[in-house]
């Protein structure tokens, strides 16, 4: 796939990336950095009329249900395996693990 473009500033995109850059290594990903410029510029030229890709031929069953109130486990069974729980109202003690 021929590249359309063979100006981008590498050595900007490098600098954002604090990457350090041989000058072959500059070469190489110059020519790499083109033909992903170049392949996307493809794909996004390419036509997608007709139905959505995730459109199908009727509802999908489960993606939207009715908000309906329906049994849910207890407190004491939710921490049946809980490894620390204590206290009054249960709950579920953690170790601290930032400062």
């Amino acid at each position: 796939m021929p590249a359309e473009r063979e100006d981008f500033p590498i050595a900007r995109v490098a600098a954002l990336a604090r990457l350090r850059l041989s000058p072959a290594e500059a070469t190489v990903y110059q020519a790499q950095l083109a033909h992903i410029v170049a392949f996307v510029s493809t794909v996004t030229a390419a036509a997608f009329d007709g139905p959505r890709p995730e459109a199908g031929p009727g509802p999908v069953p489960g993606r939207e249900r009715a908000d309906e109130v329906s049994p849910s486990l207890s407190a004491d069974a939710a921490l049946a395996n809980a490894p620390d729980a204590s206290g009054t109202p249960k709950l579920v003690r953690v170790p601290k693990i930032i400062g």
